[in-house]
């Protein structure tokens, strides 16, 4: 099993980081739908988990961005048309700008309106230089949430792109990710 990647496949780290990135952004999306409708003690338990896997998904992008610009990656195959390269790369980096930047919202919001994350319960973590305020913290709440929508769509967009590959151009753009 190969650490780095290649030309033809993502290695070990590059699958890891992608995979692990995936699941919590879908259940980040998840349980960040589900804030509004929980209520009491559950609601503040959940948000705080919420909170501390953001700020871990932030790390991790950050990790999954620096692994990616360092390493090479598999080619498309040879008859794929040039839109289809340029949607995939647009679709990629979206990925990475937008879930970055969600995590940078939810952490900036929060700590504007003075409930920072408390990282694993472990310790407070506010976004330095962040006022407490109210208009800012409703503003970056709102981008939070619009954010939320887009990668949602961008994820639908790259999951339809996968399957597109395997089931009907038949190629092995799917499986060198698995």
């Amino acid at each position: 099993m190969q650490i780095k990647n290649t030309t033809d496949r993502y290695g070990v780290v590059s699958k890891l980081l992608h995979w692990v990135v995936a699941f919590c952004v879908l259940g980040m999306l998840l349980v960040g739908s589900l804030l509004d409708v929980l209520v009491g003690p559950t609601q503040g338990a959940v948000f705080g988990w919420h909170k501390s896997l953001g700020m871990t998904l932030l790390a991790l992008m950050i990790v999954f961005m620096l692994w990616s610009a360092r390493s090479i990656k598999p080619r498309y195959p040879a008859d794929m048309p040039f839109a289809q390269k340029a949607l995939a790369q647009v679709v990629r980096y979206l990925l990475y700008i937008s879930v970055t930047a969600m995590c940078l919202c939810g952490w900036i919001f929060t700590t504007a309106k003075g409930n920072p994350p408390v990282l694993w319960g472990w310790f407070n973590l506010p976004a330095p230089f962040v006022p407490l305020s109210d208009s800012l913290g409703h503003t970056l709440k709102e981008c939070h949430t619009y954010l939320a929508w887009a990668i949602l769509g961008l994820v639908v967009l790259h999951t339809i792109g996968a399957l597109y590959h395997h089931f009907i151009r038949k190629d092995d753009v799917l499986k060198r990710m698995l």
